[in-house]
């Protein structure tokens, strides 16, 4: 939302001398403010955020910037639907770079190995909107001023800072149908360091239970092992579970439950505590030392798909483990994570020689356990009782010192003094995956002593063998320069290069944004850029190993590995971007903003997986196949022998398999679209009302797509990019997004009304099935065009409390249903119906209606 009066910002004191907020993103020009910036910036105050009724900064940027796009739990399978990444301009989540105080967070130790194959962005589910003043989110390329990362935009978060007051806030609610329950309890405090200084202390505990919204099964679709004509229990069932011939269901179906699926919905129990700091303290005359942190703490439990009793009865009767007994209803799996993050930053600022210079050092770090809990490896024997598992550690951490100077000079060819701007970093960064407990990986690999049981099931334990410890550090230097070369004419411009110990350099990254005034209600403003987005140390270091029960086995190599390189990989490079913005923005009266932004940004190289490469021999026939399922020729099969036998995995024998990707270059993406927001304020009655309205549309193609590598062509099936992957890139967000907001104030009492417009969203079937009914065997459906309405309504109630009764998506608006021709026979004969469960509304959650009441001291 864009802030119009300093009023509406927690420090008057950053507002501009026209009454204007003064942001610090997206220049380092001095006294720019959102109205009169040459490049996009929303400014987003505490109470934009609160009204959005998230506890974490994740969901209020979704519901409050339509340019940003959290998909469904569908492309973002295990634990990337506990680590979430946004998207910003329908790119990857990579690609949005996140400060706090203006210093870079860390991203998430957690690599992404579906979805966003191979990104590890900021995880802004860890931020709690408690501790934020406000947020200033860019929405323009600025890999010149902040490094890498920031291609598509950047959101710097501004902490609570302050010598006095503080507030205690309370929230509960939950979802109208049932579920869903979540509570907040949220607390800060100034506190004065004498007259020179002053330190804001915050923390905040949330809790969030889980919406179960699976479709209930057909009475048709059997869970249990069919009972055979001499009382015994069948080790078959029909096509899709039907009931087999000569046998009847067994008594437990008439009592089962008929939705034992817990995966679809709002699937996360998450229960977060977090804390933190800000403070300064001036030493003396133009010398101050500041300092601020973060820490969060996050268990999260993910529900997997429910494994039947009938699997478990196969499983348990080629073993005879015991396991059927032990779980005679089946189960449902959960993966889950202990998560802290922590960052810490200290500084001195001070004025030397006329230069202003903030020299800071910045340590963040973020270690992640993960587990697998209800769950049961079949190499053990029930007898042990072991459900819990012990998966192993992502750990990541970037330590970065800096030093920036800015200095304003006089000049005779300037409307106003120019502005010079230069810097130096140092950053080093570890990366380190450990290992899980052997009964969670026993079975993963064939003659481990496991049967080949998969391991520990949903998520098997990391294996010794993909255990890393890595590090690497970077340089960096930057300048830049910016005036009003006119009173009218406003021209901006930086450069910067790194250099990297793992990849060399960056190459030289520029900028040069400008805004011309022609009056105070028209102005042209535009920005050209170039961009990079330096692999990750956790991409480059990860590789993974999983098995399944029948014996095949699945490994993402890393691309520098003997397994990579003999499988055509090669080392990974930057992802190099280009970015363009033209505008038009201004003041259509003293009460009315407007600005509208169109926007190209291409990205070469981008990120992804390669095609599966395999021999599979799981098959009854026992023929060998490559990952599709394909029989292999005689020819084609001595190649793919010679490959893995030369990156040293061991040939599959009988009822075995290997599969093998790894990350590579998959393509270039182009990203184009606009932007628009308009925001007034008007005295209407005895009160106020606040407007904005703001929009995006998009569009993205694939503008190159790598070629298949020389060692694989003449292999079946080999594409670089599947058709499911390249619609998993560019038709994941809405094609466009709208969001009205409405905020009237009057006295005691407030109300805040929030439209939102999901537009179109293109979800794209294959269904085989269809063939035989003379039916289409693909098509495109639009799983958007969808309207939420959250309202909020607000009461001062005197002595420094207020309280607040809120319904987000208040006439229950539902994620639409799968059409009913791309339904596989499968589906149909499992699922009564079927949600799109990977577009930005999600499953049938239902109203959830909250409650906060809120003390300031």
């Amino acid at each position: 939302m864009t802030v119009l009066a300093p009023a509406d910002a927690a420090d008057a004191a950053d507002a501009g001398g026209d009454g204007s907020v003064v942001v610090v993103t997206g220049s380092r020009v001095s006294g720019r403010t959102v109205e009169n910036s040459a490049s996009p910036v929303d400014l987003l105050t505490q109470e934009d955020l609160s009204n959005t009724g998230s506890d974490n900064l994740l969901g209020a940027l979704v519901a409050l910037v339509p340019s940003f796009n959290l998909p469904g739990q569908s492309p973002q399978p295990d634990l990337g639907s506990i680590v979430l990444g946004v998207q910003q301009r329908n790119l990857s989540p990579a690609y949005t770079l996140v400060l706090i105080n203006g210093k870079r967070r860390n991203t998430t130790a957690i690599v992404s190995e579906n979805g966003f194959s191979g990104s590890a962005a900021v995880d802004l589910g860890l931020i709690p909107t408690s501790a934020v003043d406000h947020v200033e989110v860019l929405r323009d390329g600025a890999s010149a001023l902040y490094g890498s990362s920031a291609i598509a935009g950047t959101v710097n978060v501004i902490l609570k800072r302050g010598a006095q007051g503080g507030s205690l806030s309370v929230k509960g609610g939950s979802t109208f149908k049932g579920g869903g329950e979540n509570a907040s309890i949220a607390v800060d405090q100034g506190v004065a360091l004498g007259e020179r200084g002053f330190v804001s202390l915050f923390a905040q505990l949330n809790r969030q239970q889980p919406a179960v919204r699976s479709s209930p099964l057909n009475r048709g679709y059997l869970l249990y092992p069919a009972i055979r004509a001499d009382g015994t229990l069948s080790t078959t069932l029909g096509a899709n579970n039907a009931l087999p011939a000569g046998a009847t269901p067994h008594p437990r179906e008439a009592t089962r439950d008929n939705a034992p699926w817990k995966n679809s919905g709002q699937k996360l129990d998450v229960r977060t505590g977090s804390a933190g700091f800000n403070g300064e303290y001036e030493l003396g005359n133009e010398l101050t030392v500041y300092s601020f942190g973060t820490y969060a703490d996050r268990r999260a439990y993910s529900a997997q798909n429910f494994r039947s009793p009938f699997s478990i009865y196969s499983n348990a009767l080629a073993r005879n483990n015991g396991w059927y007994g032990f779980y005679p209803d089946g189960y449902t799996p959960q993966e889950s994570t202990k998560d802290r993050q922590l960052q810490l930053v200290a500084g001195l600022r001070g004025v030397a020689g006329g230069w202003n210079w903030d020299l800071s050092t910045n340590y963040g770090k973020d270690k992640v356990d993960v587990y697998t809990v209800d769950s049961v490896n079949y190499a053990l024997p029930a007898s042990a009782g072991q459900t819990d598992f012990y998966i192993g550690q992502n750990a990541y951490s970037l330590w970065s010192t800096t030093v920036d100077l800015t200095r304003s000079v006089q000049t005779g060819w300037t409307a106003k003094p120019l502005n010079l701007s230069a810097g130096l970093e140092y950053s080093r960064e570890q990366n380190a995956l450990k290992p899980g407990e052997p009964n969670a990986y026993l079975g993963v690999i064939p003659g481990d002593g496991g049967g080949g049981s998969g391991g520990a099931q949903s998520l098997p334990g990391y294996l010794p063998r993909d255990a890393a410890d890595t590090s690497r550090h970077s340089y960096s230097a930057y300048a830049g320069a910016g005036a009003n070369i006119t009173e009218a004419w406003f021209l901006d411009g930086g450069i910067r290069g790194e250099r990297y110990s793992d990849f060399g350099s960056s190459g030289l990254i520029g900028k040069l944004s400008t805004r011309y005034d022609f009056s105070p209600a028209f102005a042209l403003r535009g920005t050209v850029s170039n961009g990079f987005h330096a692999p990750s140390l956790q991409t480059v270091s990860y590789s993974n190993t999983s098995g399944r029960p029948n014996g095949l086995i699945s490994s993402l190599v890393r691309p520098d590995s003997a397994a990579g390189l003999a499988l055509g990989a090669v080392p990974l490079a930057p992802e190099k971007a280009k970015g363009y913005t033209l505008g038009i923005t201004g003041a259509i009266s003293s009460q009315i903003n407007y600005a509208v932004d169109f926007y190209q940004t291409e990205v070469e190289h981008t990120l992804g997986t390669s095609a599966n490469v395999g021999l599979d021999r799981t098959n009854a026939d026992g023929l060998f196949r490559d990952a599709t399922g394909a029989v292999l020729t005689p020819a084609q099969l001595a190649i793919l022998q010679g490959y893995f036998t030369a990156a040293g995995l061991a040939i599959p024998q009988q009822g075995n398999g290997l599969t093998a990707h790894y990350f590579t270059d998959v393509g270039d993406v182009r990203s184009r679209g606009l932007d628009l927001t308009i925001d007034g304020k008007h005295r209407l009655g005895a009160g106020t009302l606040k407007w904005n309205l703001a929009a995006n549309l998009n569009t993205s193609a694939f503008t190159r797509i790598s070629g298949v590598p020389a060692r694989l062509q003449g292999l079946p099936n080999i594409s670089t990019l599947s058709q499911t992957a390249q619609q998993n890139t560019l038709y994941l967000a809405p094609r466009d997004k709208q969001i009205l907001d409405l905020t009237y104030k009057s006295g005691g009492f407030s109300a805040n009304l929030r439209e939102t417009r999901i537009g179109k969203v293109r979800r794209f079937w294959t269904n085989a099935d269809n063939a035989a009914l003379g039916l289409p065997t693909t098509g495109e459906w639009n799983a958007g065009k969808l309207w939420t309405t959250d309202l909020t309504l607000g009461w001062n109630l005197g002595h420094g409390f207020e309280a607040k009764l809120a319904a987000f998506n208040l006439f229950n608006e539902r994620a639409r249903r799968v059409p009913q021709i791309s339904r596989t026979n499968a589906s149909k004969a499992q699922y009564q119906y079927a949600f799109d469960t990977s577009g930005p509304l999600g499953a049938d959650l239902g109203t959830l209606y909250a409650a906060t009441l809120n003390y300031k001291f």
